[in-house]
């Protein structure tokens, strides 16, 4: 404890107001001998023989100066030395108590008592003497204490301040994740190093995408993989991948369209339309069949364009047998033979060359390159039907009505020579009916 020199001052001033003030006990020794001198000097009896003025000054002045010099000297050097605890603030002395405590202000030396002299005084926790400030006792004579601005024994550090968010905590230890405050670079302490809370290991504030799931709060997560994958089995939502979130899960599903329609491309079960799947979906016009994806659909199905229909013919919504119009025949019997000889030998002559991949040279070889062959190129048609005038892709050409027939084309029977004429065209027509015998 460093006292300061006005307190000194005052400590001097009540020391000697307490000794009465006024004349040491020398100053009275010193008076009484005069006056005893005095007295003796004065009251000697006078002689009455005359003597010798000389000589009577001479003694008389020897004497008196002899005996005063002798007194006021002995009584100077040989006075009482400065004692420290009488009570009394001698010579050399700072204070003096009268006491032998030396924990009050004024020590056993004599002087006061201050920070620093190792000895535990007023207003002092501690006091070792040095000016050491990591040790137990600092330089005010404080037991060293976290806050105190000093980093003693047991502190990774010491501030000096009260500040619980700084670089060094009021525990005295290096702010950190998980000491329950908000230190430098952290969004949140909650003193606990749960990952599943709202502040989570890393003292960043929980949101989905961190890789910890959180299962506190108003919003609670379901998964988090922390990653921007949406296709995997958990969402960029934090929620567990599901049939019908909208998010076709990778090797899962099939698609997720984000519906409840169990007819459209993807099915209720996250498995996707096919045109073999047996049921009407997508843009199926029936089951498997019509619309811009899957094939043709047959007679009586239901269709929406004639392309949609086998017999590209849609009539009221459903697929229309295929028809060959224009047909006034009697019916009679004809064989290869007579269809050879009196309509394709005379009319048809292309064809013994293999015009158009068809190659006709006689009765036998018009009935085996035709009846119960599919005609060439994209036509889903027998060249010839037994018995079958309307699924005959030949007869549609003689009749010039194959643009009729699915994919069918190209140039009306026979192609550069004279047309046929109305009995030759039912002759052909009467041998399918008789069963292109």
């Amino acid at each position: 404890m460093r006292l300061s020199p006005a307190f000194v001052s005052v400590w001097i001033g009540l020391l000697v107001a307490c000794n009465g003030g006024g004349s040491t006990p020398a100053e009275e020794s010193t008076t009484a001998e005069e006056t005893t001198a005095d007295e003796s000097t004065t009251g000697a009896p006078t002689s009455t023989t005359p003597t010798p003025t000389t000589s009577d000054n001479t003694t008389a002045d020897d004497t008196t100066s002899t005996t005063a010099d002798d007194t006021t000297g002995s009584s100077s050097s040989t006075g009482p030395a400065s004692v420290c605890g009488n009570g009394v603030v001698e010579d050399g002395e700072v204070c003096d108590d009268g006491n032998d405590d030396e924990t009050d202000l004024c020590t056993n030396a004599c002087v006061f008592g201050m920070c620093g002299d190792g000895i535990v005084g007023v207003g002092e926790e501690c006091d070792d003497q040095n000016s050491d400030n990591t040790d137990e006792c600092v330089d005010d004579c404080k037991f060293q204490a976290c806050g105190d601005g000093y980093k003693g024994a047991g502190e990774a550090c010491d501030d000096g301040n009260s500040n619980d968010g700084d670089a060094c905590t009021n525990m005295c230890q290096p702010a950190g994740c998980g000491d329950g405050s908000v230190g430098p670079n952290e969004e949140c302490d909650d003193g606990n190093m749960s990952d599943n809370d709202e502040c989570p290991g890393s003292c960043v504030k929980a949101k989905c995408g961190d890789g910890f799931v959180l299962m506190t709060g108003d919003k609670p997560e379901e998964c988090d993989d922390g990653n921007k994958f949406q296709t995997d089995a958990c969402t960029n939502a934090c929620k567990l991948a599901k049939c019908g979130d909208g998010l076709t899960q990778l090797g899962v599903e099939e698609c997720d369209d984000g519906n409840t329609n169990d007819a459209d491309g993807c099915s209720n079960a996250c498995v996707a339309a096919t045109c073999s799947d047996t049921v009407k979906n997508d843009l199926e016009t029936d089951v498997d069949c019509g619309g811009p994806l899957c094939g043709k659909c047959g007679d009586g199905l239901v269709c929406k364009a004639n392309t949609d229909c086998t017999s590209n013919k849609c009539t009221n919504g459903k697929c229309a047998g295929l028809t060959l119009t224009g047909v006034n025949c009697v019916m009679t019997n004809v064989t290869a033979e007579a269809a050879w000889t009196q309509v394709v030998q005379p009319k048809c002559g292309c064809h013994t060359g293999g015009s158009g991949g068809l190659t006709i040279t006689s009765a036998a070889t018009l009935k085996s390159n035709t009846v119960g062959v599919d005609s060439s190129g994209a036509v889903t048609m027998n060249r010839v039907t037994a018995n079958n005038i309307d699924a005959s892709y030949f007869l549609y050409k003689v009749f010039g009505q194959q643009a009729n027939v699915p994919n069918g084309g190209g140039s009306t029977m026979p192609q550069g020579a004279p047309a046929l004429t109305a009995a030759e065209r039912c002759t052909l027509v009467n041998w399918v009916r008789s069963g292109a015998p």
